[in-house]
């Protein structure tokens, strides 16, 4: 099956699952929910290169984090936040492999810095008891970020991935934690899906690139 079957199938899973999403709770709905990102593990294992194991690990612990939060059992949401960030910390090693220096990347670095202090400034009087695992997860998630930014070099794949990831964790932080807002699963979910498929197509076209000699070298 070409990987525009699997972009597909990948895409109306997840539309699917958004549609969904008024009939929430259901029988299995954590399977349903964590479906388009076993659409995207198995496009990696079809197209990826140097860099599959990694891509498929963090595939895994981002479908786990998905099933727990779906899952009506205690500290769902403390082990999903967990699987998430054991996803965000090997994308962001991933990344790191293939970093490539260029000056405009500073900008994006400092823009990510930006939004962690925003972030950090609204939620921080809200967290109460989930300060310190909020705060290793924005660390990370901002590492995450900065890799991908590092490691872009051909189109905005990456780049637009971290981003949509970055605005899908303030988004779901800012209902739980600040004020409640409408159609917050919707958002949640469709920048969600759009950051975990733009990071996998990001990965795969910067993967060829590792054998290249020094990557990270300025110029």
């Amino acid at each position: 099956m070409r990987s525009t079957h699997w972009n597909l199938i990948f895409a109306g899973s997840s539309l699917f699952y958004l549609f969904s999403l008024a009939y929430r709770p259901y029988p299995m709905d954590f399977l349903l929910k964590a479906l388009p990102i076993f659409w995207l593990m198995l496009l990696v294992l079809r197209n990826a290169t140097s860099n599959k194991y990694l891509l498929l690990l963090a595939l895994a612990f981002s479908a786990t984090g998905d099933i727990f939060l779906a899952l009506p059992i205690k500290n769902s949401f403390e082990l999903g936040l967990g699987a998430f960030l054991l996803a965000q910390v090997t994308y962001a090693c991933n990344f790191w492999r293939f970093r490539h220096w260029q000056g405009w990347k500073l900008w994006a670095l400092l823009a990510v810095g930006v939004f962690a202090v925003l972030m950090l400034w609204q939620l921080l009087p809200k967290l109460d008891a989930m300060r310190l695992p909020v705060l290793a997860y924005m660390l990370v998630i901002c590492s995450m970020a900065s890799m991908a930014v590092l490691a872009n070099r051909h189109g905005y794949w990456l780049l637009i991935g971290a981003t949509s990831f970055l605005v899908s964790d303030a988004l779901l932080a800012w209902n739980l934690f600040i004020q409640p807002f409408p159609y917050s699963a919707y958002a949640v979910m469709l920048t969600y899906y759009a950051a975990q498929y733009c990071l996998v197509n990001g990965a795969l076209k910067v993967a060829p690139m590792a054998s290249e000699p020094a990557p990270h070298a300025a110029r």
